[in-house]
């Protein structure tokens, strides 16, 4: 048992370290190669911290423990919200910037809705991880052309200093091997302590497994909140979420069909609805202060530690 323990830490630990490297020499390859600012920032941010829940999701349900693939995927998005932006929210308020972060919003909870009607018969096959992966690129590819379009100028210019090429290169081959392992050991501990315990691996998916694949966003949204860039905080959590519900489960249920548990429909999935719509409500709501008060972050923590407890009592 100990010796699960320490191998899903170190899992946790080694998946934050590579997605930050993951992002960092994305973002230095795509000022290298002339990309503008904003394509780098908005793919390397949704796909980069967003990798851990891809390759833990696809590594289990590969293994034939799909509970674990779309319970990491629900959780993560309760624990992003909930949990992540709340913790941020105790640091610094959000100050609200952009009016498309509601459009934003809007393609997130049409994410959800989807995904909702497809699990309606109570399973998620090859048919419907095709449909959400559809969905994925043609949301990639809508929000790429809308913000090429509007920034054609913000070409950012070769670095003259730092690594070059060949390094950045290098550093990124590394950190997504790192990725891939560390998911790997990841799905093999958590697996491993579930059977311990008699856990199903879905709870697990929901707890542990969510938090420790989102602890890159916090580490992101901390680091945002404190540099006063609270419009990357909440555009990490959204892009993010609506890469877990389209991306993540899709890609699961193409490794794999499987049933859907019941809690996942008439527990999960409420909450995460009610929790998206709930951040919905507070940016249209303090859109004419301009910011998301500190205060919010008390309903947001209690809610998580609520739906944790929730979860503890059903098992």
């Amino acid at each position: 048992m100990f010796l699960f323990t320490a191998a899903l830490v170190a899992g946790f630990l080694l998946l934050a370290w590579s997605a930050e490297q993951l992002v960092n020499n994305a973002s230095q390859l795509g000022q290298r190669l002339n990309i503008p600012a904003y394509v780098i920032g908005f793919l390397v941010l949704g796909f980069g911290t967003s990798a851990p829940e891809l390759l833990v999701s696809g590594l289990s349900a590969w293994q034939g423990n799909p509970g674990l693939a779309v319970g990491n995927a629900l959780g993560s998005n309760i624990t992003n919200i909930l949990l992540i932006l709340g913790f941020t929210l105790c640091f610094a308020p959000l100050y609200l910037h952009k009016n498309a972060l509601q459009r934003d919003f809007v393609i997130l909870i049409a994410a959800t809705a989807l995904f909702a009607v497809l699990i309606i018969d109570r399973k998620l096959q090859l048919f419907d991880g095709l449909i959400l992966l559809v969905f994925m690129v043609a949301f990639l590819y809508y929000m790429a052309r809308s913000e090429l379009d509007d920034r054609v100028s913000s070409v950012t210019a070769p670095s003259a200093s730092g690594k070059n090429l060949t390094a950045i290169v290098a550093g990124l081959l590394i950190s997504l091997a790192v990725l891939l392992l560390s998911s790997k050991l990841v799905v093999w501990s958590a697996i491993a302590v579930a059977t311990v315990l008699g856990i199903s691996d879905l709870i697990v998916g929901l707890t542990v497994v969510a938090f420790g694949t989102s602890l890159p966003e916090l580490a992101t949204c901390l680091a945002s909140a404190l540099k006063k860039r609270s419009e990357l905080v909440l555009g990490n959590i959204v892009g993010s979420n609506i890469f877990n519900i389209l991306g993540v489960v899709g890609t699961a249920s193409v490794i794999t069909a499987y049933p859907v548990p019941h809690e996942v429909y008439a527990r999960d999935l409420p909450i995460m609805t009610g929790a998206t719509v709930v951040l919905f409500l507070a940016v249209l709501g303090f859109r004419r202060i301009k910011k998301i008060p500190r205060g919010l972050s008390i309903l947001f923590i209690s809610s998580y530690i609520a739906y944790i407890w929730l979860i503890i009592q059903q098992a």
